[in-house]
C-alpha cells in the first residue's frame, strides 16, 4: 500500500529543512531587497519568528485528528461534499505550484547554463525525475534526502564561510532607514514563501510520522534551521552585493557565489550554490506534486495514487511552459498574487478547521449536558 508508509522524526526534520530552503534561497533575496533595501535580512529574521508561531498552529491542526491527513480532516470536519470542494481547490494550488517550481528550475538552467536548450526539454527532465520519485513512494524519497542532507549542508557551510571576506558592513547601514511600511510589506512577502506553504506537511504530519511528539520537535527544528540559513544568505547577499544590486538581480545568491576567491585557490564555486538550489527545489517540487497526486486520488476515493503520477506529470510539464509568459510576469506573480493564494490554504483553511472543530465540541458538550 503506497499510502501506508511511516517516516521518522529525523526524516521529517530533513524534509522540512530542505523544503524551506528550496526556491527561497535563490529568488527571494531580490524582491525582499526591492521592498526593504538594506533591511531585507531583518524581514527574514522577523518572518522566521512568525514561521515558528505557524508551526505551533499547524501542529495543533494536525493533532485534531492525528491519524488523518489534511484532506481527510477536511472531509471529516466539513462533510463529504464541502470537504471534497475544498480539497479540489487545494489540489489545484499544490499542482500549479509544482508546475511553477518546475518552470523556475528550467528557466534558471536555460538562463545561466544552457541558453540554446529549449525550455521544454529542461522541464521534461526535472518532471521525469519528480514523477519517478513520487512513483517510488514517499519513504524512498525521505531516505534519499537523508543520504544527500550532510553533503548539502557541508557545501552550504563552505559557501557561507568563503563569501564572508567579501562582505562590507556599510551595505546594511543605516538600519530601519525606510521606516516600518516597506518592512511590513517585505515581511508579508517572506511569510508567503516561507511560512504559509508548510501547511503541505499536514498531509504527512502527524499521521505518517512514527512518534508524533518527536515529529512536532522536528517540525520546529527543521523550520528554525531553514530560517537561519535563509537569514544568513540574505544578509550576505546585501553585505556583498549591496541592496540595489541584490534587488536588480534575479538570482543574487548565484551572482554572489561568483565573487568567492579564497587565496586565488577557491574560486568560482557558483555551481555549488546552483546545485544546492536545484536539489532543494527538487525537494519542494516533489512535495507539491506528491500532495497534488494524493489529494486528487483521494477526491475520487482511489487508494493507490501511483497510476495518476505519469498523466499528471505530463500535464504539469505542459502547464509549466504556459504558467508564466515572461520572466517579469513570474516576478510580479510572486510579489503581488502568491501571498493571497498561500494565505487561503496556509492560514484561512486550517483556521476554519480549528474553529469548526472547537464549535462542534462546544455544541456537543452543550447537547450532552441537556
Amino acid at each position: 500500500m503506497p499510502g501506508s508508509f511511516k517516516i521518522s522524526s529525523h526524516q521529517l526534520m530533513i524534509l522540512i529543512l530542505l523544503y524551506s530552503v528550496g526556491t527561497v534561497i535563490l529568488h527571494t533575496p531580490s524582491p525582499l531587497a526591492g521592498f526593504a533595501k538594506q533591511d531585507a535580512w531583518l524581514t527574514a529574521l522577523f518572518g522566521t519568528g512568525i514561521a515558528l508561531i505557524f508551526v505551533w498552529f499547524y501542529i495543533r491542526v494536525g493533532n485534531l485528528y492525528p491519524d488523518l491527513a489534511l484532506d481527510q480532516i477536511n472531509e471529516k470536519v466539513f462533510g463529504k461534499l464541502v470537504g471534497k470542494m475544498i480539497n479540489l481547490a487545494f489540489f489545484f494550488w499544490s499542482f500549479s505550484t509544482a508546475a511553477e517550481t518546475t518552470y523556475y528550475v528550467g528557466n534558471f538552467i536555460k538562463t545561466f547554463w544552457m541558453p540554446d536548450t529549449p525550455l521544454v526539454a529542461l522541464n521534461i527532465l526535472l518532471a521525469a525525475v519528480v514523477i519517478f520519485t513520487v512513483s517510488l513512494g514517499f519513504e524512498t524519497f525521505t531516505r534519499t534526502l537523508e543520504i544527500f542532507f550532510i553533503p548539502v549542508l557541508l557545501l552550504l557551510t563552505i559557501f557561507l564561510v568563503s563569501i564572508i571576506p567579501q562582505a562590507n558592513i556599510q551595505n546594511i547601514q543605516p538600519v530601519f532607514e525606510g521606516g516600518s511600511k516597506p518592512l511590513i510589506r517585505a515581511i508579508l512577502f517572506y511569510v508567503s514563501v516561507f511560512t504559509l506553504s508548510p501547511v503541505m506537511f499536514l498531509m504527512i504530519f502527524p499521521s505518517k510520522v512514527n512518534e508524533s511528539k518527536k515529529g512536532g520537535k522536528a517540525f520546529y527544528i527543521g523550520t528554525l534551521i531553514g530560517g537561519i540559513i535563509l537569514i544568513l544568505v540574505i544578509l550576505l547577499d546585501i553585505l556583498v552585493l549591496g541592496p540595489d544590486n541584490t534587488a536588480r538581480n534575479i538570482a543574487p545568491s548565484y551572482t554572489m557565489a561568483k565573487k568567492i576567491n579564497v587565496g586565488n585557490f577557491l574560486m568560482r564555486i557558483e555551481a555549488v550554490i546552483a546545485t544546492i538550489w536545484i536539489f532543494t527545489t527538487y525537494t519542494r517540487t516533489v512535495m507539491y506534486f506528491y500532495v497534488s497526486v494524493v489529494v486528487f486520488s483521494n477526491i475520487f476515493n482511489i487508494k493507490d495514487y501511483r497510476p495518476f503520477t505519469t498523466a499528471l506529470g505530463m500535464i504539469m510539464v505542459f502547464y509549466s511552459l504556459i504558467v508564466f509568459p515572461t520572466v517579469s510576469s513570474s516576478g510580479e506573480y510572486n510579489k503581488n498574487i502568491w501571498l493571497f493564494h498561500a494565505a487561503a490554504f496556509g492560514l484561512v483553511m486550517p483556521l476554519l478547521l480549528l474553529i469548526t472543530v472547537k464549535f462542534k465540541n462546544i455544541f456537543k458538550k452543550y447537547h450532552d449536558s441537556h
